[in-house]
């Protein structure tokens, strides 16, 4: 039989390609992108529990936020602990305070053991003496005399709110003190920056960060290093201890250019004086010695007060200090302009002029009043 050649063809079997993969181990490409996706996982986990943390850290350690408080807490941190059972008399204030009151010549003037210490701060009224002094007491300090300096410049109360919400920023504060400020008229920008200085640490505290570890890399006004420069009882003097004539004119043009507008609008009834009315009743609630201090003003700073000014705040300051028993040492002409190198801040030789007679009239006989 003959068969042709579609039926033999057909009748054939057919064969099938069977394509066979091979699985093996994955290629060094696979794994190179796998360790690089697990690298930018952890990275980015590291980064946010550590933006977290400082942030954590930030709310409840002013040293971090704050180095100028912060740098002055440790000072005299270590004072207290080197001197247990010493009498503490303590100074917050301003610049003044800060260039002003020499502790360790009071301590020799007044020739008995007594730690006397200077918390005075750039810029600091008393909204930011309220905030210190609570932080203060907090971390259970408790002084024997406190000296509370009245700046009469950091007493106005302008449209804008107190002239201290320029330094003491939100960045500075912890949440319970962005209500304390607000309450005397610290403006929306203190909760805004306080909020992100608490979510973003890393870039909000860079400065003060970057002002601890390597200041050299920033400008002077960027480092909040103003405290590191006192010595270890928190006293500063400026690098200079003279002027000529032509540099102290053109100093005291300055403080006049910084502070004649503000004198003109301090009040009484303003909020600066409300927070002082608030630290002097706490004060007093926790029988604490106090003492307000009007510090040396040269003849060119007080020629700024409007007519009358100078003579209404002085009356409401002695109001205040009768009321919480907190008697008033008004010092404003203890000094001559050649002790002042702008009209109001002090050199080294006129510190220790003014310190010795605080120590003398003030000190002394309050600690001996004192409980």
């Amino acid at each position: 039989m003959t068969i042709d050649a579609p039926t033999r063809i057909a009748t054939e079997p057919r064969v099938k390609a069977v394509a066979v993969v091979v699985i093996g181990p994955p290629s060094s490409r696979f794994r190179r992108v796998a360790r690089s996706r697990r690298t930018l996982l952890f990275a980015t986990l590291f980064v946010f529990v550590a933006n977290a943390a400082l942030g954590v850290v930030g709310e409840h350690s002013p040293r971090l936020k704050d180095p100028a408080y912060g740098d002055k807490w440790a000072m005299l941190r270590r004072q207290i602990a080197a001197r247990p059972g010493e009498p503490l008399v303590l100074s917050l204030g301003s610049s003044r305070t800060l260039l002003g009151f020499h502790g360790q010549h009071a301590e020799n003037v007044m020739g008995r053991k007594v730690i006397a210490f200077n918390f005075g701060t750039p810029a600091a009224g008393p909204v930011t003496e309220l905030v210190y002094l609570r932080r203060l007491f907090d971390a259970g300090v408790r002084p024997d005399l406190l000296l509370v300096e009245v700046m009469p410049g950091l007493c106005a109360d302008g449209p804008n709110g107190p002239a201290e919400q320029l330094t003491l920023n939100g960045e500075r504060l912890c949440m319970s003190e962005v209500e304390t400020v607000e309450r005397y008229g610290f403006g929306p920008g203190t909760r805004q920056a306080w909020r992100e200085s608490a979510l973003l640490p890393w870039s909000k505290l860079r400065f003060q960060l970057l002002g601890r570890v390597v200041p050299s890399w920033l400008p002077w006004n960027l480092r909040f290093d103003w405290s590191r420069a006192a010595d270890p009882h928190g006293w500063a003097t400026p690098p200079r201890q003279e002027v000529t004539a032509e540099e102290r004119a053109e100093r005291e043009a300055n403080a006049r250019t910084e502070y004649a507008g503000s004198l003109a609008s301090v009040s009484p009834d303003g909020r600066p004086f409300a927070a002082l009315r608030e630290l002097l009743s706490e004060c007093q609630a926790r029988g604490i010695h106090t003492r307000l201090v009007l510090y040396p003003e040269g003849s060119s700073f007080r020629a700024m007060y409007p007519t009358g000014t100078g003579e209404r705040f002085v009356a409401a300051v002695k109001t205040l200090a009768t009321e919480f028993r907190a008697p008033l040492t008004d010092a404003r002409d203890w000094l001559g302009d050649g002790h002042m190198y702008d009209g109001h801040h002090m050199f080294g030789a006129g510190a220790e002029v003014f310190t010795a007679r605080l120590s003398a009239e003030v000190l002394a006989p309050a600690l001996r009043r004192a409980p």
